[in-house]
């Protein structure tokens, strides 16, 4: 699971890196066919890799304000809201809101699906 998440994090930072060079004109021109499509991508790209970081993290958590959250899903929670506001400063970038919001539905639905499969299946390994 390490690598698998390491991998898919470094693809996730070649997206970024294309996306503030421009580079990602051609997927986005393919999503435009799709309802939501930016929104949808939001969701999935963010939500893996709270997925797998929760997994790597074996499903811990941290106490904030008296509420137990994944350490995982506070991690991915930060670098993608700090890579979205970047947009803020970046030419060529749109800072926009339902990409964020989506982004945090992804990492909190799929950081309580990791959490729930390494309770039941991984945790009594």
């Amino acid at each position: 699971i390490k690598i698998i998440a390491a991998i898919y994090f470094l693809l996730l930072v070649g997206i970024v890196i294309l996306a503030n060079n421009g580079g990602t004109r051609a997927l986005i021109s393919f999503g435009n066919g799709i309802p939501f499509f930016d929104k949808i991508a939001h969701f999935l790209l963010s939500g893996l890799l709270s997925f797998l970081v929760n997994l790597v993290a074996k499903a811990k958590t941290a106490k904030l304000w008296k509420i137990r959250y994944l350490l995982g899903s506070i991690i991915v929670l930060t670098v993608v809201t700090l890579e979205e506001l970047s947009q803020l400063f970046l030419v060529g970038r749109t800072f926009d809101s339902g990409d964020i919001l989506s982004s945090f539905l992804g990492i909190f639905i799929f950081g309580e699906t990791a959490k729930l499969i390494y309770q039941r299946y991984l945790a009594k390994q």
